[in-house]
């Protein structure tokens, strides 16, 4: 009896999982991204990246960190046309900067920087994708060359992409973030319940009126906790791009041009991103912009990147009761040279300049410049400035002004709340001669 019933129930099993697995369609597939390399110096030391801002960077010859992204995807499709995806973004970095499960300290677990679902071709929206859980915008956008991605909303949340209004295409999302402990900071109202987090409500408008003209609007909200009481509780900012499909329509390739505002939480260094602005005063203004584009001709392409960013009453993370001025801009280009079709030669050369007359709170040495001159030899896999993978052997030269001395490689001691020399600004130098060797692959 027992093991008719087994019988039973087996067979009963198999079927309905039959005919499940004829009704929908699984389709696996795996992309990641991987550097890694090594830097060092005249002196035979190990070293370090070498920049001024506390974002981006001219990346070539000047990444020493290791970061391995993959990003393992899974798509289903129902008998009725219904598509499912489901995707995780695995991350190992040397250096943890967000809330990717960094719980120990040291920044260097396995961190789970996206896990989500999404829903498309549904019967009542066939054009429109529907998602919920920890996932990058769609929209975000970076410069390749300089490292830094200026479009970036992150996190916790849902909300929807592709929505014909009939003038433009509607993405829309809520997202919540917090990069720091911030978030799990008691709230300065000790009558509140749980814990402050940054919220973003995200809308982006594409292709308005059919143009090359996208338009993104972002509302932040986060209350105070025990450490930022007065610091800004909203704010607003806004994103415009014009995409051209040429190099400023004088070559082959693509360019943009950007322009950001933001107030309040959205200042700053929340500029154009979610989660950074905890500090920000309500009046807190920023501005930036920037230019990013390649240009292709025959054998070689040519990246540059270029940006402004002015910041009024401009507070770091740090308890200062006032805000100050800030500015910064950088501009660069980067030549690459493709000899055969698995050998190419890439030069960079970059220049920074920062205006901070109270870096990080300390009233340090913010101002000033720094120039940098890559040459790297390359092994590739296929010709083009874009394909992967490279083997990079690089020499990299640069000069700073002594105004920066704090700025650059700054360390900031959050136990004695005071700025550390940097292996490079330590002996007084004011140049250095680095060498080494990256791998960069993506798939």
């Amino acid at each position: 009896m027992k093991a008719s019933k087994a019988l039973t129930l087996s067979v009963l099993t198999l079927a309905i999982s039959s005919s499940y697995a004829v009704a929908t369609e699984y389709d696996f597939s795996m992309n990641g991204y991987i550097k890694a390399g090594i830097i060092g110096n005249s002196d035979g030391n190990r070293v370090d990246s070498v920049g001024l801002m506390p974002d981006g960077k001219w990346r070539l010859g000047n990444e020493q960190n290791t970061k391995i992204e993959l990003l393992p995807t899974i798509q289903m499709k129902a008998e009725n046309g219904t598509i499912a995806r489901i995707r995780a973004n695995i991350t190992h970095e040397t250096t943890c900067t967000a809330d990717w499960n960094c719980e120990d300290g040291d920044g260097k677990d396995v961190q789970f920087r996206e896990g989500y679902a999404e829903l498309t071709n549904l019967d009542f929206a066939p054009d429109v994708t529907f998602w919920a859980g920890k996932r990058y915008s769609s929209s975000n956008y970076s410069s390749h060359q300089y490292d830094w991605e200026f479009i970036q909303y992150n996190g916790t949340g849902g909300g929807f992409d592709n929505v014909d209004l009939g003038f433009a295409r509607l993405d829309a999302g809520i997202y919540a973030f917090t990069p720091t402990s911030e978030g799990s900071q008691p709230p300065a109202d000790i009558s509140d319940q749980g814990y402050p987090e940054d919220y973003s409500i995200k809308l982006w408008l594409k292709q308005i009126a059919d143009t090359p003209i996208d338009l993104q609007v972002v509302a932040h909200h986060m209350n105070n906790n025990v450490n930022r009481v007065g610091a800004a509780e909203s704010g607003i900012g806004l994103t415009g791009v014009y995409t051209l499909g040429s190099f400023y329509g004088v070559a082959d390739g693509f360019s943009k041009f950007v322009f950001q505002y933001g107030e309040g939480l959205a200042a700053g260094d929340s500029l154009g991103k979610n989660g950074w602005g905890w500090a920000n005063l309500d009046d807190t203004r920023s501005w930036r912009v920037a230019l990013d584009g390649v240009a292709s001709k025959g054998n070689w392409d040519f990246a540059t990147f270029a940006f402004y960013q002015s910041d009024e009453n401009y507070r770091w993370w740090s308890s200062d009761n006032n805000g100050w001025e800030r500015s910064s801009w950088a501009a660069g280009i980067r030549p690459y040279h493709q000899i055969t079709k698995n050998f190419a030669m890439q030069y960079e050369l970059g220049y920074e300049y920062l205006d901070d007359e109270n870096f990080m709170g300390q009233n340090g040495n913010g101002k000033g410049g720094l120039t940098k001159l890559t040459i790297a030899p390359t092994l590739t896999f296929d010709t083009g400035y874009w394909n992967r993978p490279q083997l990079r052997f690089f020499a990299t030269y640069a000069t700073w002004d002594e105004g920066v001395s704090d700025a650059l490689d700054a360390n900031y001691d959050w136990g004695s709340n005071a700025i550390m020399p940097g292996n490079y600004t330590a002996s007084g130098k004011t140049d250095t001669l680095n060498f080494g060797i990256q791998a960069e692959v993506w798939f």
